[in-house]
């Protein structure tokens, strides 16, 4: 019996002892607190549009603004929303939970350029609508937008909801 727990215990060592050895004789296994880490990564490339600080990659992904709310009651309602800044890529998902198409314009209010011309929504379904696939590739400007809602003689019953980020993949 005392053979067997003598075989165990230098078994034990062997397998736990052993990769400690190895750490010891190979520098490069063996953490250096005072020594910066290179950055190894494969998925970061310096052809993703980043700005690079010596062999660092750096990609920025901020999302400026999100929102929800719904608005309807009536046969004509208006919404409004901002835009941050820098962070035109827009996305608007709108569910119309009305029993009759609905129609929107989105304008922009110190312009009045309109982004959006009476595009439909057909009764009890959502639509999606991205800046960068209307043709805005440099994104939405800043300010204060108005989404109005029109439906006919019927009344409107929709949810919005958004994000604009300073990046076109932001808004996919």
């Amino acid at each position: 019996m005392k053979k067997i727990a003598i075989i165990i215990a230098a078994l034990l060592l062997f397998v736990v002892g052993t990769p400690n050895i190895y750490a010891a004789q190979n520098d490069a296994a063996v953490p250096h607190p005072d020594k910066i880490s290179e950055n190894t990564s494969t998925t970061a490339t310096q052809d993703a549009g980043a700005t690079t600080i010596g062999e660092h990659v750096i990609t920025p992904q901020s999302v400026g603004n999100s929102f929800n709310f719904t608005v309807g009651g009536s046969a004509t309602a208006p919404g409004s929303f901002e835009v941050p800044k820098g962070f035109g890529h827009v996305k608007l998902r709108i569910r119309n939970y009305a029993n009759a198409p609905v129609d929107f314009t989105v304008q922009h209010n110190d312009s009045g350029k309109v982004y959006v011309d009476g595009k439909t929504i057909s009764k009890n379904s959502e639509t999606v609508w991205r800046s960068t696939d209307a043709g805005f590739s440099d994104g939405l400007r800043s300010g204060r937008y108005t989404i109005q809602f029109r439906g006919g003689t019927n009344k409107v019953n929709v949810e919005i909801w958004g994000v604009e980020g300073s990046l076109p993949l932001d808004a996919k």
